[in-house]
């Protein structure tokens, strides 16, 4: 894949990322005061926000919502294009806009599987200073291990997409390689 167009898709994919995810904490916001105006009141109308709403609003206090909507990226996750694998990857690596946290919603169930933590002991000891190779350390678990089911999670989309004729053989290698780099930068990820 050119650098240039992966960079664009990159690109365009995090500001779509952004835009929905500040849509979904206006609407948070909106929803969690009493005084919400009638302008607020409309985004709280919109689908994706009010989906993400209830999940932004269960999060603790001061941390980024769950990272946008989409829910869990690996599993029912069907790829139809390499775009979608793309983006795929894309979400492999988080939104960086996010700081150290980028995003859980798309990983969590594999995060809450593997460190054994509540979603909310996981952002205290993020909004401390811990990225996730730290935090897997902090609990004695390889961040290797973390950063394999991660992949596992997410590989199933590339597999298929293999046997669907979407996709080579090299092609499907090629991806695989990506979401490993991607998921080892986000684990490590200093933020």
């Amino acid at each position: 894949m050119d650098i240039k167009k992966a960079l664009a898709t990159a690109s365009l994919a995090i500001a779509a990322f952004t835009l929905v995810g500040c849509t979904a904490v206006a609407a948070t916001d909106a929803a969690s005061t009493e005084s919400s105006t009638s302008a607020a009141d409309s985004t709280t109308t919109d689908s994706t926000a009010s989906s993400t709403s209830e999940d932004a609003a269960s999060m603790p206090a001061g941390g980024p919502d769950g990272g946008g909507p989409g829910g869990e990226a690996g599993s029912g996750t069907v790829a139809t294009s390499t775009a979608d694998l793309d983006a795929l990857i894309d979400t492999a690596l988080g939104d960086a806009s996010l700081g150290i946290h980028r995003g859980h919603q798309p990983i969590e169930s594999v995060l809450d599987e593997v460190l054994g933590i509540s979603h909310a002991e996981l952002h205290a000891r993020m909004d401390a200073g811990q990225n996730l190779a730290a935090v897997a350390t902090d609990l004695g678990i390889d961040p290797q291990t973390l950063i394999d089911a991660l992949v596992a999670d997410f590989s199933p989309v590339i597999d298929q997409a293999l046997e669907d004729g979407i996709i080579t053989q090299d092609q499907a290698d090629d991806y695989l390689a990506q979401l490993e780099e991607a998921f080892t930068e986000r684990v490590n990820f200093e933020g």
